[in-house]
């Protein structure tokens, strides 16, 4: 055979197992995921300042968000605002939503992950996010998560685009919060128990409880008209009492008109060493309790010096008259629940706190 011959042949050799080769190779291969990497609402970011509301909905139940210049409230709480950076941090999530994979377009299979809906005894939360005339810019069913089997990098949301039926699993774990009072813009106050003077406790029936320090950097509370007969259960319980307006959250508001505060007769007040008065007014709606704060300044009798007394935490004459302004500004016209822990801190009764000598 003609050497031009035997290269003609093994160049064809080469080709056709070249070839094979590759037909091999694609049958065997996993089909491109066309919707891989993609963002589940890629209009959404360029649209960001077109966004006025935002609408929450799970088993038949649902809530809104409006935008109100820089920042959010809810109507559904009186206009109440919301708090800004969770507000902030949804959207930015939402808009940065990227499909890890697609999954099954089988409307029969929706349910198993919690994607068939959002009304009564469905399981998904639906979220849709709308502009100043009422269009839909976004409109999403949040289903079950999935953690990665290799660290957070693989954790994935299940979700669909409402009124389509094909299930993404979106990359990460997007969990839009569904308590709608845990939107709110939850800081009431925070008046330091360091700062606290003096306390008086009104119960329904009249009974008084009185407590105080003796000064500035004593940060032991001291019960008023113990009998002698009585004596303290818990040094602990009784400085408690101090630390109600300490990190002071809402767990619900509404607005303070049509509850009878002026009818209310159990209440607490709070006196500050630098001159910050703090009442708390309560009553009861069936079985809620909703309290009511005013807040003002009273300048001491006698002026204290902060720089004196470096461990009480107290502020100038000055400052203190600002935050009596700031808290007055944000609580006005509202009324609040507070988790049961500082409810209970504020209620106190003196058989709480005191027992009979053995």
């Amino acid at each position: 055979m003609r050497a031009k011959t035997l290269i003609v042949l093994a160049a064809a050799t080469a080709v056709l197992g070249g070839a094979a080769i590759y037909v091999n190779a694609g049958k065997d291969a996993a089909p491109v995921d066309r919707f891989a990497n993609e963002l589940v609402f890629p209009q959404l970011a360029p649209r960001a300042a077109a966004i006025a509301a935002v609408r929450i909905e799970r088993d038949g139940e649902t809530f809104a968000l409006a935008r109100a210049g820089d920042g959010w409230t809810m109507p559904g709480r009186d206009g109440y605002p919301v708090d800004g950076d969770l507000a902030r941090r949804f959207l930015l999530e939402l808009g940065a939503l990227r499909v890890l994979e697609s999954r099954t377009a089988n409307p029969a299979l929706h349910a198993e992950l919690d994607l068939d809906g959002a009304a009564k005894d469905q399981k998904a939360t639906r979220v849709a996010v709308l502009d100043a005339q009422g269009a839909v810019l976004a409109d999403l069913l949040v289903g079950r998560s999935r953690m990665g089997r290799q660290g957070t990098a693989g954790d994935g949301t299940f979700v669909r685009r409402n009124g389509e039926n094909q299930v993404f699993l979106a990359r990460g774990r997007f969990a839009p919060e569904r308590d709608a009072a845990k939107w709110l813009d939850r800081r009431v106050a925070n008046v330091e128990r360091e700062r606290i003077a003096r306390i008086e406790l009104l119960a329904v029936d009249g009974e008084r409880l009185s407590a105080a320090k003796a000064g500035p950097g004593d940060n032991d509370v001291q019960l008023a008209d113990v009998p002698d007969d009585r004596r303290i259960k818990s040094a602990f319980d009784v400085n408690l009492l101090a630390s109600a307006l300490e990190g002071l959250d809402l767990d619900d508001a509404r607005k303070a008109e049509g509850l009878d505060f002026d009818a209310a007769r159990e209440r607490a007040e709070y006196r500050t060493f630098d001159g910050l008065v703090v009442r708390v007014d309560f009553v009861q709606e069936r079985d809620l309790r909703w309290a009511r704060l005013n807040v003002s300044f009273e300048a001491p009798a006698e002026p204290v010096d902060p720089a004196a007394h470096p461990n009480a935490r107290l502020r100038t004459p000055e400052d203190a008259a600002k935050q009596a302004e700031e808290i007055a500004a944000r609580v006005r016209g509202w009324a609040y629940r507070f988790p049961d822990f500082k409810i209970e801190q504020m209620t106190r009764r003196v058989a709480d706190l005191v027992e009979a000598k053995e």
